[in-house]
């Protein structure tokens, strides 16, 4: 089973690389954006980045425990830890908010002590509460358009060996 999915998985892989040959070039000094494959030009407004700069009193769940940062240094907890806005975050990473609703922390995660969330690279996630529904929506499409590619690299690729293997047999 593991082997039919590594092939599934290397079909995938192959299958969107090929005709792929669009190159984009992105140049941050002036926000503009290239794409060579359709000769046109598109200027991007950056949107204002917030990044994560962690203060007294924030949490991070980092090599799977959940810590707190004090006096300069992550330390970890040894109890639920309430934050300004009353959201809690338990021991095992699960964080609910007032009105009742529940995600888990992902390794690297971090809230900062008035309730903000920030991604294991620094970013703020504006809708942290919402945004695990939509990242496991987005996952299982993924997963599903990944497999139904697979499949079709693989029957490709099937169908050409089994043509290659007729002509050695003939």
């Amino acid at each position: 089973m593991k082997k039919v999915f590594g092939m599934a998985a290397i079909a995938a892989i192959l299958a969107s690389c090929a005709g792929n040959e669009t190159k984009t070039e992105t140049s941050t000094a002036d926000s503009m954006v290239t794409t060579t494959a359709m000769d046109t030009t598109t200027m991007v407004n950056p949107a204002p980045v917030t990044t994560y700069t962690a203060t007294e009193g924030d949490v991070m769940l980092k090599d799977g425990k959940v810590m707190v940062y004090q006096n300069g240094a992550w330390v970890a907890s040894t109890k639920e830890v309430v934050l300004e806005d009353g959201t809690v975050i338990t021991l095992k990473g699960e964080v609910k908010n007032k009105d009742g609703k529940t995600i888990s922390l992902q390794e690297g995660e971090a809230v900062n002590k008035a309730g903000a969330f920030f991604d294991k690279a620094g970013n703020a996630i504006s809708n942290a509460w919402d945004a695990s529904k939509e990242g496991v929506k987005d996952a299982a499409g993924a997963v599903k358009e990944g497999a139904k590619d697979a499949a079709g690299a693989i029957k490709d690729a099937s169908k050409k060996v089994g043509e290659k293997a007729k002509e050695v047999v003939q």
